[in-house]
């Protein structure tokens, strides 16, 4: 569930209501799997070398606690226009590459203002005169990301459990939930995918993303403490502004192996109006492991 306890106190409600609440939460997801092929310098993928501005300069992240600076590490670029069929809202632009960056040393985990700048997403509306840019020199071999070519299919999704109460006000327990999940077959775990809802490990994030955009540290419940009770109406509202974007999951490629901690997950964040003004800037990451 959410940080916040928004969730008021009543009755279950019957299985039948249960379950038309959530098939009316549907959501399309794109889930992103491994392909045999080599995929063109434009397509999409994960790892390799991103297809850039010839002038790109390449992402850097500060960690304060080291005083040390690092390049992040270029994860996956999404082709939009290999998405038109799958994305059936029209939720993503429907040209350009979008880039996704992880500073992978220092494995922040995004509960800190401080951590801005560790995650990046780069939105290219043209790539003309691109080029396949070569990968920084001190980007460790650990955390060079192998070029792998992707394919796409489009699964229904459903919030987890814990993201549930954002969504909804029916009441129900997590194993009334979760059997209503596997009846519909629902949500597909441990994948790629943009859109659609995260498969959460731990907490909803949704909150998270909100209270960060604030400037709060969301490391330590104390946090938590103070926050008003005005101010947790407006974050609970606000929250349902933000938006998965991309889930990524273990990284694996003839013996390479990036793991996001114990078996967790990479999430990338954005607010709705940011996704359809093209403001990927905004957007926010969170990363959860078991």
């Amino acid at each position: 569930m959410s940080i916040f306890d928004f969730l008021k106190k009543k009755a279950k409600a019957p299985s039948t209501e249960i379950r038309e609440a959530v098939l009316s939460l549907k959501r399309q997801s794109i889930v992103m799997e491994t392909a045999e092929s080599s995929p063109a310098p434009d397509q999409s993928k994960i790892g390799g070398k991103p297809f850039l501005p010839a002038d790109f300069v390449w992402p850097t992240f500060t960690d304060k606690a080291e005083n040390t600076t690092r390049p992040l590490s270029f994860l996956c670029q999404i082709k939009l226009s290999d998405l038109k069929e799958f994305d059936t809202e029209g939720l993503l632009p429907n040209k350009g590459i979008l880039s996704f960056f992880y500073e992978c040393e220092s494995f922040r985990w995004g509960f800190d203002p401080e951590d801005r700048g560790c995650a990046r997403i780069f939105y290219f509306e043209s790539t003309e005169s691109f080029v396949s840019h070569s990968l920084p020199i001190d980007i460790a071999e650990e955390y060079t990301v192998p070029e792998i070519a992707v394919k796409f299919q489009t699964k229904a999704s459903f919030p987890g459990y814990e993201e549930l109460s954002l969504h909804s006000d029916i009441c129900c327990d997590w194993e009334q939930y979760d059997e209503i999940i596997e009846d519909i077959g629902g949500n597909t775990a441990d994948c790629h995918k943009l859109l659609g809802y995260a498969d959460v490990i731990q907490n909803e994030m949704l909150t998270d993303c909100e209270l960060i955009s604030r400037g709060y540290y969301c490391g330590d419940p104390e946090a938590y403490e103070k926050i008003s009770e005005d101010d947790e109406a407006s974050i609970q509202e606000s929250a349902r502004d933000w938006t998965l974007l991309l889930q990524l999951s273990t990284i694996e490629k003839d013996g390479f192996e990036l793991m996001w901690g114990d078996c967790g997950m990479l999430y990338f964040y954005v607010r709705k109006q940011d996704l359809k003004e093209k403001r990927f800037e905004n957007a926010w990451f969170s990363l959860q492991c078991g």
